[in-house]
């Protein structure tokens, strides 16, 4: 007769408490190999540690104890094969967004270093960027509403994204009157952040990829130098005029500073 080692052993042998081993049990995962009638006391054989330290290593690859018990019960190489060609495929799903989390990580991260000493008021620069897609509120004509009002209407929207499957990324930005900027007063049209993929809609808009000249300023406080753009576009305006915020700390928005960017094509 084999040996028996009991429930105590196997735990202590195999890293697998006693509580599991008693659940494997009773959902019909893993039978003992011999129960004491008059005591209960439940016994394995070594071939049970076998069985036991595949669940484990199943369990390891995040596989739950109903996965393992279909791929037990299917008595055969297909069935386990099987059930790790489907974990694969969901590893891989999950992959492919952790990639897109980690991708958005870096760029918030990167979003606070942005604007460093490097950048100043003086000077403008051009920009080489991509197509980006943009999900935008109206603003009001006057200032107190374009700072506050199209916030509170953004907030419902970044709910919607979600029934959506629309990522978004945590930066602010606007579209704005040219004419207005160069006399120094800044008039946004609309209120916007960037979203993950093109979407089709009147509350969405794509922002077309090409040069834009840029230059830094601070939006809010009326602060830039409106000379370093209206030389460069004379008597014709930039079709488009994106403002884009740059937090430096956690608390106050209202001076930070801003990539004001022309579309030059």
């Amino acid at each position: 007769m084999d040996k028996l080692y009991t429930i105590g052993e196997t735990s202590r042998l195999l890293g697998v408490s006693t509580k599991t081993l008693r659940y494997y049990d009773k959902i019909g995962l893993l039978k003992p190999s011999f129960i004491d009638e008059d005591t209960g006391y439940r016994y394995y054989t070594f071939e049970k540690f076998h069985y036991i330290d595949r669940i484990k290593y199943l369990q390891s690859f995040g596989m739950d104890l109903d996965e393992i018990k279909e791929i037990m019960e299917s008595e055969g190489v297909n069935g386990l094969v099987q059930g790790l060609n489907k974990k694969i495929n969901e590893k891989e799903v999950e992959l492919e967004k952790l990639k897109v989390i980690i991708k958005d990580m870096k760029w918030y991260r990167d979003y606070w270093n942005y604007i460093n000493d490097e950048f100043d008021m003086l000077h403008s620069y051009r920009l080489e960027l991509p197509e980006r897609y943009i999900l935008k509120i109206p603003c009001e004509d006057d200032w107190l509403n374009w700072i506050h009002s199209p916030e509170v209407n953004m907030q419902k929207k970044k709910s919607e994204l979600k029934t959506m499957e629309l990522q978004y990324r945590r930066q602010y930005g606007y579209l704005f009157h040219y004419d207005k900027f160069i006399q120094k007063e800044f008039l946004p049209t609309d209120y916007f952040i960037y979203i993950s993929e093109k979407k089709e809609g009147s509350d969405f808009t794509v922002l077309p990829a090409g040069e834009y000249l840029c230059i830094i300023g601070k939006a809010i406080q009326n602060k830039w130098n409106p000379h370093l753009i209206s030389e460069f576009f004379d008597k014709k305006q930039p079709k488009i005029c994106v403002a884009l915020e740059f937090e430096d700390n956690l608390d106050d928005y209202l001076e930070a500073n801003y990539e004001f960017q022309f579309f030059v094509g």
